[in-house]
């Protein structure tokens, strides 16, 4: 298995993903507003004094086989006044990942939530990370954009697909820094940023894997499979 990017479809696919939906952030961007605001009552007005709380609920829900423990350990070495001081899209990213505990997964997601869904540190999200979970990873599959000579992988999960760890080179899987930059370039055509890709998230979460929605959605037309 060698799997590749097919970047002319990948900007297909960005081109039909309605990402100026909701004031221009798309729908995951305004779902996950919207649902932190009905939840917690937490506002883009508010987000700087909820840094913390928004932390702490992303790392328990993306916090995979961590112990209890462990997950309390991460939680409580992430202060809110150090991310406020930061910079850099870089630096924020850099402070996240060094937290024990804290990878790519959750710090690309974190920072999705505080800065594409609720605009703190607006600055950022040129440079933002597309989060590489199970919904996008499916949809880039179901559309063709990553395939394997052509071909249709069978599995759809990150973990069968992607190399999440830059200090290994496995031949059989992508490499997940060759796709942000895919991204990067692709959205960069388009004028626009590469998190605009996270929109795939709201295609397979809402569509894609619901058989009698899937030609409801706006990428239905890139389907390798009905």
């Amino acid at each position: 298995m060698v799997l590749e990017i097919d970047e002319e479809r990948l900007g297909a696919v960005l081109e039909a993903l309605p990402t100026d939906d909701n004031g221009g952030v798309g729908r995951h961007a305004h779902y996950t507003r919207q649902k932190y605001e009905t939840i917690y009552g937490i506002t883009p007005e508010t987000i700087a004094d909820h840094l913390g709380t928004i932390f702490s609920i992303t790392i328990r829900q993306r916090a995979g086989p961590q112990s209890i423990e462990q997950v309390e350990t991460s939680r409580s070495a992430f202060d809110a006044e150090t991310f406020q001081s930061l910079d850099s899209h870089a630096d924020a990213y850099d402070y996240l990942t060094d937290i024990e505990g804290v990878g790519p997964k959750i710090a690309n997601e974190y920072l999705r939530k505080v800065v594409h869904a609720f605009g703190f540190k607006q600055a950022w999200c040129g440079d933002l990370y597309v989060p590489l979970d199970q919904h996008v990873v499916a949809a880039l599959v179901e559309t063709g954009c990553i395939h394997d000579d052509g071909v249709r992988p069978e599995k759809t999960k990150p973990s069968a697909l992607l190399n999440l760890n830059p200090e290994s080179t496995p031949r059989t899987r992508l490499s997940a820094s060759s796709l942000q930059a895919a991204f990067k370039r692709v959205a960069e055509t388009q004028g626009t940023d590469r998190i605009a890709f996270d929109e795939l998230w709201s295609e397979n979460k809402f569509f894609l894997s619901i058989p009698e929605f899937r030609e409801e959605s706006c990428v239905s037309a890139f389907l390798t499979s009905t």
